[in-house]
């Protein structure tokens, strides 16, 4: 009698683990893995990233030895992307390229969306007077082209990295901002924000500690895109020359410098194009399948 008692409690137990409800983030990594487009996009990224960090490794070549014997060589088994017009290994400049095109992407990015969560969430919050002045603000810098602004601000700053990360970062801001303003209107009227100022917190408190976790989705899924963006405007900076300053590897300063050579080496110009167009491409296909895996509908 005792050992089936205690058999019914074992199945008991184990019946309310297998019914007890998983978390968001597992069933969004369920329903992320089983979007195979998305995953080829990430595992892509994934191995440009870790090019990017191996570069040193995977080529024999010095991105910045000038050979000109070699100079607009075809591609070839030495030279899989072929040479550019000094000679330099294309693949091997793409890969230290890389390096830089994500740090600023990912860097530009990270403070874009600290900003603009900060003053969407402050401006849904508070309302009134804050939302109205904050809301005008972001509304003004929206009102230019982002590229426009971040050619005017190289311009009188000058070029660099710092500054393109800045001016990058600076012109993205609304983005985040506006969409977190929206999500914190939804949320500041639930129960557990009510819950908590009926215990006291503070409204610090319950704007980064209760409301911003719970809105974490649409952070994501939008950071996950503006990369794509960020990256897409540094090599636009570059093409333009107020990007980072040559000899430096950087793919839009590799696609303006090649532009001459077209006609005669035509391979020269497609290696970078084909480098923006795919990391462009991955992460808007990333954040795609992100944005279908954290809709809370779906659950």
């Amino acid at each position: 009698m005792q050992d089936s008692t205690i058999e019914t409690r074992y199945a008991t137990q184990e019946d309310l683990m297998a019914s007890a409800p998983s978390s968001l983030w597992k069933d969004a990594w369920k329903r992320f893995y089983k979007n195979k487009t998305a995953v080829f996009a990430l595992i892509v990224l994934l191995l440009l990233a870790l090019g990017a960090i191996f570069a040193g490794v995977l080529t024999p070549y010095d991105p910045y030895e000038v050979v000109l014997l070699e100079a607009k060589n075809p591609p070839s088994l030495q030279h899989l992307c072929g040479c550019d017009e000094q000679g330099r290994d294309i693949l091997t400049r793409l890969l230290y390229g890389a390096r830089i095109s994500l740090s600023v992407g990912f860097i530009s990015v990270f403070i874009s969306t600290l900003i603009g969560s900060i003053i969407g969430i402050v401006s849904a919050y508070y309302g009134g007077w804050v939302d109205a002045i904050l809301s005008r603000i972001m509304e003004m810098i929206q009102s230019f082209p982002s590229i426009l602004l971040a050619i005017i601000f190289m311009s009188v700053c000058g070029r660099g990295i710092q500054n393109a990360v800045i001016a990058i970062a600076l012109v993205s801001i609304p983005g985040p901002a506006r969409i977190i303003r929206s999500s914190t209107l939804s949320a500041k009227e639930m129960d557990y924000v009510t819950a908590a100022r009926a215990i006291g917190c503070t409204n610090t408190r319950i704007m980064f500690t209760h409301i911003l976790p719970n809105i974490l989705a649409p952070i994501i899924v939008n950071a996950t895109m503006s990369v794509s963006g960020a990256i897409l405007s540094l090599a636009s900076l570059g093409f333009l020359g107020l990007g980072v300053q040559p000899p430096t590897a950087e793919w839009g300063y590799m696609l303006s410098d090649s532009r001459t050579y077209i006609n005669s080496a035509p391979h020269m110009i497609m290696s970078p194009g084909v480098a923006i167009a795919l990391t462009v491409l991955c992460f808007n296909l990333l954040g795609d399948g992100l944005l279908d895996a954290l809709d809370p509908r779906l659950k």
